[in-house]
């Protein structure tokens, strides 16, 4: 998406035309849209929820990426696939787990963080393993642990990527399944997606967002990517 462009089109995807996958029934906190990655006017190639366990900063957002599609624009020269998956995953974790905007960022802090989590990325075969539940069926995930939280990823759909980032919960025996009521996200995936609604939602739903676990300080994990006078 281009944020520059003021005209509507160009923050506003085609309808998601593949199942997208929340955490199954048994979660009963906030559940949002969170945002989807696209061209204008097209279908996403990736769309994530956001899910907050009631009374608690913890909670899951959850990434599908149809395989076709995600493998066509982020892979056209034949690229790993799984590598850019297991990047949208460690990405997520190194953005979500930065306290907030009150705490400086130093001059080449975030690049040293995406940095990291590319080298993370391309590791993911050393992922340890952990089991969910999808559809009923137990499959594996490869999880990386970062600054409080983890990124997870699974390769069990024939026609998805499923990917999980989340703070305050565990990442093991998680359970999702393709979303049949769209409402309970307050959304309509039948109809077109736009940025500025999905960002105008968000804004009255206090719980629709994830904190970080440290909201005033970096953690431990973060300071080793900190200069050295910041560090010290």
């Amino acid at each position: 998406m281009d944020p520059d462009d003021s005209d509507t089109v160009e923050k506003t995807s085609s309808v998601v035309d593949f199942d997208v996958y929340g955490l199954d029934a048994t979660f009963e906190g906030a559940r949002w849209v969170d945002f989807f990655e696209g061209l204008p006017g097209r279908p996403p190639w990736a769309l994530w929820l956001g899910h907050r366990e009631p009374d608690s900063d913890s909670g899951v957002r959850v990434g599908t990426l149809p395989r076709q599609r995600y493998e066509a624009v982020m892979c056209p020269n034949g690229k790993d696939p799984l590598v850019e998956v297991a990047f949208s995953g460690a990405f997520g974790v190194i953005n979500l787990t930065l306290p907030t905007s009150t705490v400086p960022r130093p001059e080449g802090f975030i690049p040293a963080l995406v940095e990291h989590a590319e080298q993370q990325a391309r590791r993911y075969a050393d992922w340890p393993i952990v089991w969910w539940e999808i559809e009923g069926a137990q499959v594996r995930a490869r999880v990386w642990h970062f600054a409080g939280g983890w990124a997870a990823f699974s390769t069990a759909l024939d026609d998805a990527y499923l990917v999980a980032v989340g703070v305050g919960t565990e990442p093991a025996n998680l359970s999702f399944v393709p979303i049949e009521d769209t409402s309970v996200y307050d959304a309509d995936l039948t109809a077109p997606l736009d940025f500025a609604e999905l960002g105008r939602k968000k804004s009255v739903r206090p719980e629709a967002w994830l904190p970080p676990p440290r909201r005033d300080d970096f953690h431990p994990d973060q300071f080793a990517f900190l200069p050295d006078t910041e560090a010290s």
